[in-house]
């Protein structure tokens, strides 16, 4: 008898924990937001104090970042936090994690481009894959989670740009992506009405649709 009550319950915190539909286009609204806003600012990042400030003296992938994430947070008067280096699966950590008060909403993978080749394990491909290859990780759910491991379907990349145009590195991702053994579906595209946002949609290896955005701004002068 006392087994019907037992089992009731069960179902029903079960069902508390599963994302209700409002709840996920409320996260999809969110994002689209969060994406509005990243975009929109990006190609000021450059020209920004805080650009010039944090990237002074010390140039290399971190520091870009860094500089992105002080940059974001004090534009949009703190309704996100860009917080650097942020955990992700067993020890990884991702370059940068976005917060919506205290719930991690979003990541980013950031890579110079050209890769930097300081080293004999540092390869050009690395934005898409090989060892430390960004749109990689992402695929291998090492990276794009949430602070509970949660798979994230929507997360992003960053490239800063110090060498060649959009158009080079669009294809030149494009064609590691083939050279992968990856499917033609999962090239790159670029966002309508746009010159440095392209969006690509990859398949996990639990199945599951990975959405990245990837946000391209030129650091020429640095």
């Amino acid at each position: 008898m006392q087994m019907i009550p037992l089992l009731i319950t069960l179902k029903l915190v079960t069902n508390m924990n599963k994302p209700s539909p409002q709840h996920k286009k409320d996260r999809k609204t969110t994002i689209k937001k969060l994406i509005g806003f990243v975009t929109t600012e990006l190609n000021n990042f450059p020209n920004s104090q805080e650009f010039i400030d944090i990237l002074e003296l010390k140039k290399n992938e971190n520091q870009h970042s860094l500089s992105f994430c002080v940059f974001m947070t004090n534009k949009c008067k703190s309704k996100y936090y860009f917080g650097r280096e942020n955990a992700q699966t067993g020890r990884t950590t991702i370059d940068i994690g976005i917060y919506k008060a205290s719930i991690l909403i979003f990541t980013i993978e950031a890579k110079i481009l050209p890769i930097p080749l300081t080293s004999d394990d540092r390869k050009e491909y690395e934005y898409v894959y090989g060892k430390g290859g960004g749109i990689q990780r992402l695929k291998d759910n090492k990276h794009g989670v949430d602070n509970k491991n949660n798979l994230l379907e929507e997360n992003g990349m960053i490239a800063y740009i110090k060498k060649e145009n959009f158009d080079y590195w669009f294809e030149k991702v494009n064609q590691w992506i083939l050279e992968a053994g990856w499917e033609e579906s999962e090239k790159l595209r670029i966002k309508e009405n746009s010159q440095n946002n392209y969006i690509s949609e990859h398949t996990r290896i639990d199945n599951s649709i990975l959405s990245l955005h990837h946000f391209w701004v030129y650091v020429t002068s640095q």
